[in-house]
């Protein structure tokens, strides 16, 4: 692998003119992903010459130490930061445009959904170096005991509901979902429904597609009564109860694979049922930027050539069973050593991502408690919808 990878900086190095040099990067990976990052820069710094220094941070506070970092002139070349945040950098000229480092070359390889969220007003300011989204996970040993095939999830919401029936169990407290009420973990429900979020900077939400999207989703809580309220603060949560077999399905990603692996859950992992317009996904992730005041953007951006190639990709998804950011490395995905991922592989396909506004986070703080108040039965799914879009078509002219 080192020959190619030689060969591929060897192009890089006479193509770009690159000459020896150091770069500094802010990383907040796991422990596990930390591991092989570091081996994919010994790589980097054995075939280049150039010296990575890497300072990890935490995940949490990774916001506010950037942009403490960018008021006192201390930012690193490059950061990983959360897909929801490069928007809020590129608008406040904290990162700088990759167009100009020559992103154009590599673009098309990338997913297009996990890109999608670094380009604000026609530029690209970021690449994905971590890329997910939601799939359906299924209890196969309850599928089993409910008399349901354990290798045939649902595929629409109408079997979703009747498998759920027959999962459910009160008296051994068993209910066939648990489901989280944060308006990502809501979007699914939304774009299979047909509704979209935000169209020409307004919240469109509160359309008829809109309103029977949230309606089905509280129905599954209060009509068909198959969900177990694990969204009500105190609650057992959709992680817990799944791990504990006491709910049949959840939403989750892929970074919950190995942890159910590691305890020897029976479970299976599906698309998310299909409503009138498909079965439809949304997107999170991570995202590679450097910043505006580096002095080494394109050995930052070699690097992330480099971090973003395709025999690059290939080791990240087959060491740490993940959906690679590079399309051209879908079909070298390990799919023995990770049967799962494969269904991860086709949802991708129909993502829609999460709309680029400055403050994605403000937006879900302001939109969570008015779904509440609609699962909770104190106000109608209409009016609930009706003031979720007067909050944010505030929010939106504000950071506008």
């Amino acid at each position: 692998m080192k020959r190619v990878l030689a060969v591929f900086f060897l192009i890089l190095v006479l193509s770009n003119g690159l000459i020896a040099g150091n770069i500094s990067i802010w990383v907040n990976y796991n422990d596990e992903e930390h591991k092989v990052f570091k081996e994919i820069v010994e790589d980097y710094e054995e075939i280049s010459g150039i010296e990575v220094e890497i300072q990890r941070i935490p995940f949490d506070g990774t916001e506010q130490k950037i942009l403490t970092a960018l008021a006192t002139r201390t930012a690193p070349d490059i950061a990983r930061v959360d897909y929801s945040f490069v928007s809020k950098l590129a608008l406040r000229g904290g990162v700088c445009s990759l167009d100009e480092l020559g992103v154009e070359e590599i673009k098309d390889q990338l997913v297009p959904a996990a890109l999608s969220g670094n380009i604000i007003n026609g530029k690209i300011y970021g690449i994905p170096d971590q890329t997910n989204c939601i799939c359906l996970f299924y209890n196969k040993k309850l599928f089993r005991e409910a008399g349901l095939d354990p290798e045939k999830p649902p595929t629409n919401w109408d079997e979703f509901v009747e498998y759920g029936e027959k999962l459910t169990d009160l008296d051994k407290e068993v209910y066939g979902f648990g489901m989280r009420n944060t308006l990502w973990w809501t979007l699914p429900f939304f774009y299979t429904f047909g509704a979209r979020f935000i169209m020409d900077g307004k919240c469109v939400l509160n359309s008829q597609e809109g309103i029977d999207a949230l309606q089905f989703k509280i129905d599954l809580y209060s009509r068909y009564k198959i969900e177990a309220g694990a969204w009500k603060s105190g609650a057992v949560n959709p992680d817990m109860g799944f791990q504990n077999e006491k709910y049949g399905m959840v939403l989750n990603g892929p970074w919950r694979m190995k942890p159910l692996l590691n305890i020897g859950i029976d479970f299976g992992v599906g698309m998310i049922p299909e409503g009138i317009a498909g079965s439809v996904t949304t997107v999170g992730g991570t995202n590679m930027v450097i910043f505006r005041g580096s002095e080494n953007k394109e050995l930052a951006f070699d690097f992330l050539k480099f971090l973003t190639s395709e025999e690059i990709q290939i080791k990240w998804a087959n060491d740490l069973g993940q959906i690679p950011v590079n399309i051209n490395s879908f079909d070298d995905v390990d799919l023995d050593k990770h049967p799962y991922l494969e269904i991860f592989l086709n949802q991708m396909e129909t993502a829609v991502p999460r709309p680029v506004v400055p403050d994605y986070p403000g937006i879900e703080t302001a939109v969570n408690p008015q779904m509440e108040a609609s699962l909770s039965g104190k106000r109608s799914v209409k009016e609930t919808l009706d003031v979720i879009k007067l909050k944010v078509d505030k929010l939106l002219e504000e950071e506008y």
